[in-house]
């Protein structure tokens, strides 16, 4: 599942999660977000989210990438 980031504020939408806060269940697309449906943290709308792959980010799960 995807998730998508509000490029104004940082709020990450994670598909797999939802956004129990605003109703929106566990499983839901970002695209059958209803049109009104707007960032939880800054109320811009959806078209301030970009797509984020796992993919193109590095997660670090070492101690040793800290330092």
């Amino acid at each position: 599942m995807a998730r998508w980031v509000c490029s104004v504020c940082d709020y990450e939408y994670n598909e797999e999660a939802g956004d129990p806060a605003t109703g929106i269940p566990p499983g839901t697309p970002f695209e059958d977000l209803p049109d009104d449906w707007r960032c939880p943290r800054c109320t811009v709308g959806k078209g301030a989210f970009v797509r984020v792959n796992g993919e193109e980010e590095e997660v670090r799960t070492n101690e040793e990438d800290y330092l």
